[in-house]
């Protein structure tokens, strides 16, 4: 599959790391070029690494309720009659790009969570914000306290690094920088991803 995902940097603010951990879960299960999905909430679960599919329910629901994913429910006829199934379209509105290596890399949900917000609010074709950790727990809507777990924490696994330009996003492999010459490069390679539209109206980030 398409390594890369749209992460909406619309979800900053709205979840705290769990859902957003989530939210990176059900877009690494979505289609690369449309980003809707028919995952089962039982697989979703499974993906996620959980038991508690009311859990991922309740989020799945509250997504849609901030207007971050549209949920829609369709009859499937089987070989057993009639059961309910789900579709699940992702926002991609002001994206950036995430690629599938984050699920693998051995660390905690938190902390995935919080580096994909992180990178939600770098600087548009950088990996870098120029915001505090102060001014990060108001943008994100997190505590200083988590703020400054999860940042030190993203620092002493190599993922961030601090310094008087600002803060900055290490991983390159994982957290896309869409220069001019890769936006060329992925563009070429993957042009059902990046539109036009996406590139003059300086969506990616």
């Amino acid at each position: 599959m398409t390594s890369y995902r749209k992460i909406t940097s619309n979800i900053a603010g709205k979840l705290n790391l769990l859902e957003t951990y989530l939210f990176y879960c059900l877009a690494l299960c979505s289609d690369c070029n449309t980003m809707e999905s028919y995952i089962k909430q039982d697989n979703l679960t499974d993906f996620y690494g959980i038991k508690k599919t009311d859990q991922i329910r309740e989020w799945l629901h509250k997504f849609e309720s901030l207007g971050l994913v549209n949920i829609d429910k369709f009859d499937v006829y089987g070989q057993y009659g009639k059961f309910n199934r789900c579709s699940y379209q992702s926002d991609t509105e002001h994206y950036v790009l995430i690629t599938n290596k984050l699920y693998n890399e051995p660390i905690s949900k938190e902390l995935k969570g919080f580096l994909v917000l992180l990178k939600c609010k770098c600087l548009n074709g950088t990996n870098t914000t120029l915001y505090s950790q102060n001014k990060l727990a108001e943008e994100l809507g997190l505590s200083k306290g988590t703020i400054s777990r999860y940042m030190n924490e993203a620092i002493e696994n190599g993922y961030v690094k601090r310094d008087k330009k600002g803060i900055h996003l290490l991983r390159e492999d994982i957290f896309l920088i869409t220069s001019e010459s890769q936006l060329a490069i992925i563009k070429n390679l993957y042009p059902e991803i990046i539109t036009d539209e996406d590139l003059e109206r300086g969506y990616i980030a």
